[in-house]
């Protein structure tokens, strides 16, 4: 079975949330089917020189780049398709299914089903990481002047508009977490949803050669049992808001009650406003590293305070693994189960997020008894294979749904 797998950025290197689970998962579902791979991406320059890596997996691979665009016939599209036009990968497309070779289109965000022809004839698997629509709304509530309201107005109608077209469109939709799959079905109650989770048991790509050691002794001077860590990919706006948030507003709390706190901001592309959070002596910001596991390892609490989200968090998952104690806000614990596991601290307003994560450094005891639960809940969390295993299904009764109609008709 073919499928053609369109992504918004090259899957490799994980250093995302959305590069990581498209890596797992074509990593375990190319052992099965044979993968096309079509990414349209913003990190052109950045993403071609691993397309060799991810051709070891795919039986093809096609990088484009993303043509941001404010030309006035777009001026309707939301923000996420204006910045993911590509005619060149459009061509590509169409003439990739023009051939009948192609069995399900597997699409990761409603934004790339522009790419598409109007009369698809695979059938289509939209993946939406997040409802995009809700991001608006999130961001819309945190707006300080009327003209960021009205902007994040108009984002959220066009962006409500297409999503509900595309959502329509497939065949199959797939959220992460049962909350998204509950806002589609009040919009859209006919439509064919799935919930496929992400899984929490990434593939090592580091060969686990970087340590603990690796970050200096210098960076933890007068750190020990008071390490802070914030993850993020800061080419994301939700992320760069969250570590402003937590930096400017709820650290200065913090270090009243912790004065020998640090806080290490871990994650690639940080812009300027997140480099210059470097200037206070307790805060170090990495950018791009190797690994994130020498930096759990030191950690004695994972804070998680976005404001802007949806769909699971794979940094919250990943903190799970590492049996970590961490504090969230109520959006970055979205698609936890905590009725049952008490493994996540959440905590939303600056005041109750500071409390939370000094308590937590005061009382070893807690921090203890929250990683004990994190790593319970970890080991209930499901494993890439049993996701990758989910849309293998999805595939399969796509194709034979397809099947089935062609023959009646």
């Amino acid at each position: 079975m073919r499928i053609l797998f369109l992504t918004a950025h090259l899957p490799y290197p994980p250093f995302s949330g959305g590069r990581r689970r498209e890596f797992e998962l074509i990593s375990r579902l190319s052992k099965r089917f044979e993968i096309d791979l079509c990414s349209v991406t913003k990190t052109w320059e950045t993403d071609r020189r691993y397309v060799d890596i991810m051709r070891s997996y795919c039986s093809s691979v096609n990088l484009f780049k993303a043509g941001p665009s404010d030309m006035e016939q777009y001026e309707n599209y939301s923000p996420q398709m204006r910045k993911h036009l590509s005619q060149e990968a459009s061509s590509h497309i169409h003439r990739s299914l023009a051939n009948d070779d192609v069995d399900v289109v597997h699409v990761e965000g409603y934004y790339l089903m522009q790419l598409l022809p109007l009369e698809t004839q695979p059938p289509i698997l939209l993946v939406e990481h997040n409802i995009e629509y809700l991001l608006n709304l999130q961001r819309m509530m945190l707006a300080t002047s009327f003209q960021e309201i009205s902007r994040c107005w108009h984002e959220y109608v066009y962006t409500l508009k297409w999503e509900r077209i595309y959502w329509k469109r497939a065949a199959t939709c797939v959220t992460l977490t049962p909350e998204d799959k509950n806002a589609m079905k009040k919009l859209e109650p006919y439509i064919h949803i799935k919930m496929i989770p992400d899984g929490v048991d990434h593939l090592d790509t580091n060969g686990a050669s970087e340590t603990s050691k690796s970050i200096s002794k210098k960076k933890l001077e007068g750190a020990r049992g008071s390490c802070i860590l914030l993850v993020g990919n800061f080419a994301y706006e939700p992320n760069i808001d969250a570590a402003l948030y937590f930096s400017k507003h709820i650290f200065p709390l913090v270090l009243q009650g912790i004065p020998n706190a640090k806080l290490f901001v871990v994650g690639n592309e940080p812009p300027p406003s997140i480099l210059s959070l470097g200037v206070n002596k307790r805060i170090e910001v990495t950018g791009y590293v190797k690994s994130l596991t020498p930096y759990y390892r030191i950690a004695d609490v994972v804070v998680c305070p976005l404001r802007i989200g949806g769909g699971i968090k794979i940094k919250i998952l990943e903190a799970l693994n590492a049996g970590k104690a961490i504090v969230s806000t109520s959006v970055g614990a979205q698609g936890l189960d905590l009725s049952t596991y008490k493994a996540v601290k959440v905590a939303d307003g600056v005041t109750h997020f500071a409390q939370s994560v000094v308590r937590l450094l005061q009382h070893p005891e807690e921090r203890v008894k929250l990683e004990r639960e994190a790593m319970a809940y970890a080991r209930d969390l499901p494993t890439w294979d049993q996701a990758s295993e989910g849309f293998a299904k999805c595939y399969e009764e796509a194709t034979i749904c397809t099947s089935k109609n062609t023959t009646e008709a």
